[in-house]
């Protein structure tokens, strides 16, 4: 009687999981209907569609003609994005899965569905990471928080790959932590594919590995990445150099925004080299927090990887607001620490800093948004999480990786 029940209950669970994740599908349906069509998940899934049905590479004019009709309602005009594909051909292979679905409203509906999966994952692993253990009250918020906040809804609108690349970082953080190595070394591969916010962090992650002699997350980095590579050049061998060029022309046409640009915006003259000024310092900082962790555990290798990451948008590097999701995992161990140091704030101050983060953010944006002020919104997206972000770091720095005598634990 008892198995039978546990078998009905499993049947109801798969059941209300299908279900609900079906709803999940028809919700981001009727949103993409509504919504203007995006670059992100359009040019890399028309890409590998015009590959599968007519063997044409997806650098091609013909691919990058087909992405315009359906983005611009013809072909682009002088001066505007031609649309071409800057992925690399090993990382295009991602998009294969979904390039089978034929319309794009619902395959950008199945994306948009496995990017809030991913989102949620994050946080869970991330509360994994940090050791966080938030009141089971509060806990659905913390799940729920990076598909509610700014960043996660610009990730989400845009169609950005940024979810599922944060989703790898925190499991390739997992995976070191339980010695998978192999795995980890896998994971590493989508975090090299990401460069323009993970090219730091890997190279201090690279110089870790090899310090710490942990080999196997070389071999697993190395024989996923030629897995990768022979599976591109046996399908497309010529696509090394086209993707060069379309990487180019998406940097071009895609610039992003930098603390020197928007310290140039403040003073044309002061502001870029100040801009540059704190680059040099911040990257200094960098080094040097680099090579006192290498010999240290692994609380401190996180530490600096949640270090480096909140640093890297201050470095003069373009980014955009949508790839600030992954500083849920330097905000997370921040919060973590900020309730286990301050028992009176775990009960209602972090949830506070939360919910005020959550909804302060909103509320400036779509204010600053109403006022036309856009310059002032991308101040304030790019620079405000970042700088609290590395001044929270050190606050807690002090206790979290450094070793002190018993009965010393408290800084002076």
């Amino acid at each position: 009687m008892s198995r039978s029940l546990t078998v009905l209950t499993a049947i109801f669970l798969i059941c209300l999981a299908v279900a609900a994740l079906g709803g999940l599908v028809w919700a981001n349906t009727q949103y993409v209907r509504a919504q203007p069509t995006e670059k992100d998940f359009l040019v890399p899934w028309l890409g590998m569609r015009t590959f599968l049905q007519y063997g044409d590479s997806p650098y091609s004019d013909p691919a990058t003609q087909r992405a315009q009709i359906l983005y611009y309602g013809r072909l682009a005009a002088p001066g505007q994005d031609p649309l071409a594909l800057w992925l690399p051909f090993p990382v295009e292979l991602f998009y294969f899965p979904i390039a089978l679905v034929n319309d794009y409203v619902l395959a950008r509906a199945i994306w948009t569905t496995c990017l809030e999966i991913a989102l949620v994952a994050m946080a869970f692993l991330s509360l994994r990471i940090t050791g966080w253990k938030p009141g089971h009250i509060f806990l659905p918020v913390i799940l729920l928080f990076p598909l509610l906040w700014v960043f996660g809804a610009f990730s989400l609108d845009s169609g950005s790959a940024a979810g599922f690349i944060a989703l790898a970082l925190v499991g390739f953080l997992l995976a070191l932590r339980n010695e998978r190595d192999e795995l980890a070394g896998v994971l590493l591969i989508l975090l090299v594919s990401s460069a323009s916010f993970f090219g730091v962090l890997t190279f201090f992650i690279f110089w870790w590995i090899i310090y710490q002699r942990r080999w196997r997350v070389l071999w697993g980095f190395i024989m996923g990445l030629a897995v990768l590579l022979g599976l591109a050049f046996l399908f497309l061998p010529g696509w090394f150099l086209p993707y060069i060029n379309g990487m180019l022309s998406h940097s071009v046409y895609n610039i992003g925004f930098t603390t020197t640009g928007i310290f140039g915006s403040l003073s044309p003259v002061a502001g870029p080299r100040l801009g540059w000024v704190l680059a040099a310092i911040l990257l200094l900082i960098l080094f040097f927090e680099w090579g006192n962790s290498l010999a240290k555990d692994f609380r401190a290798f996180l530490w600096i990887v949640c270090l480096t990451i909140s640093v890297t948008p201050l470095l003069g590097i373009p980014m955009v607001p949508k790839d600030y999701l992954i500083l849920i995992v330097p905000l997370m161990l921040l919060l973590a620490q900020l309730g286990e140091r301050r028992p009176w704030l775990k009960r209602w101050g972090v949830p506070g800093i939360v919910i005020l983060l959550l909804v302060g953010l909103w509320y400036l944006t779509i204010a600053l948004v109403s006022a036309n002020a856009y310059a002032t919104l991308i101040n304030i997206l790019i620079l405000f999480l970042p700088v609290i972000l590395v001044l929270g770091l050190y606050w807690m720095r002090w206790w979290y990786i450094r070793t002190v005598p018993t009965g010393m634990e408290t800084p002076p």
